[in-house]
């Protein structure tokens, strides 16, 4: 019979994340997988992260999450979020998830072995697309702030059999990560919900070498004027961010990204693209 697949996160993916780390509060503890494999531990810190059921939890019990945020944190929203992502695709006016999948692909130069962050991963679905990309000298690391979606996320990387994916409970606005050390980030579809884009992209400017693809999409709209109509009602109730495609390219190039481009599908997702510059001293998240 053929042996079952490790479990997830793998001993290998564990080995290629942990020098990428840094503690989810910007400390300089080294991270080390305790041997048993319950937890990472950040070395002259009080502070460990558990593994359970495939997901690293870099936030605990502390984070606030936003009313959007929560709403998409619970069993019923992540599976009907899960079964419906899809279908309603058209009705938005996006592209068929495959062809979704190869835009992404180009827009990061996706290659075998490379080393991606898939930030705002949700249920997991780019992220495994991503991962069979890469190949399994790769690594794809799904992040996201909601439990639910994580655990979906992880049946989802079981069910495919894919063995070079870890996935982490943590925050896109204090990524956990070193300073420029990523090559590849993504983040489909996750835009809208974040509540400091400035922040969030100043993070991705952080962790980024020179050289490094990004591509991005959400809730958009193509300008900076005032949003009307559909694009208003998704700002009000659920407290989405319609985010300026106009606006964002701004702020890529503020961090230090280049040749940033974006695009328009349908009424309501807008997608934006760049490479990261050379270092900028100046460059620093906002805290």
């Amino acid at each position: 019979m053929p042996s079952s697949p490790e479990p997830l996160p793998t001993r290998a993916a564990l080995d290629r994340l942990l020098p990428l780390l840094r503690s989810p509060g910007g400390g300089p503890g080294q991270a080390l997988l305790e041997a048993d494999g319950t937890r990472i531990r950040f070395v002259s810190l009080r502070l460990e992260a558990p593994i359970r059921g495939g997901v690293i939890d870099l936030l605990g019990g502390a984070f606030a999450p936003t009313f959007t945020q929560r709403l998409l944190d619970t069993r019923l929203s992540a599976w009907a979020y899960d079964r419906s992502r899809n279908a309603l695709a058209p009705a938005l006016g996006l592209p068929r998830f495959e062809e979704e999948v190869s835009r992404l692909a180009d827009r990061l130069a996706l290659g075998e072995g490379d080393v991606v962050l898939d930030v705002a991963c949700g249920h997991g679905n780019f992220t495994v697309e991503i991962a069979r990309r890469v190949g399994p000298s790769g690594l794809v690391i799904g992040l996201d702030i909601a439990r639910r979606m994580l655990d979906r996320a992880a049946r989802r990387v079981r069910d495919a059999g894919l063995e070079n994916v870890v996935l982490l409970r943590a925050d896109a606005l204090a990524l956990p990560f070193a300073d420029g050390v990523l090559n590849r980030v993504n983040c489909a579809g996750g835009l809208h919900q974040l509540p400091d884009l400035t922040r969030a992209v100043a993070e991705l400017a952080r962790v980024t070498a020179p050289g490094a693809h990004v591509a991005l999409s959400g809730f958009a709209r193509p300008h900076d004027a005032q949003p009307s109509g559909l694009r208003a009602r998704l700002g009000r109730g659920p407290a989405l961010h319609v985010v300026s495609l106009d606006g964002l390219l701004r702020t890529l190039e503020d961090a230090g990204f280049v040749e940033a481009r974006s695009a328009m599908a349908g009424a309501t997702m807008g997608y934006a693209w760049a490479h990261r510059g050379q270092l900028m001293s100046s460059v620093r998240s906002p805290r």
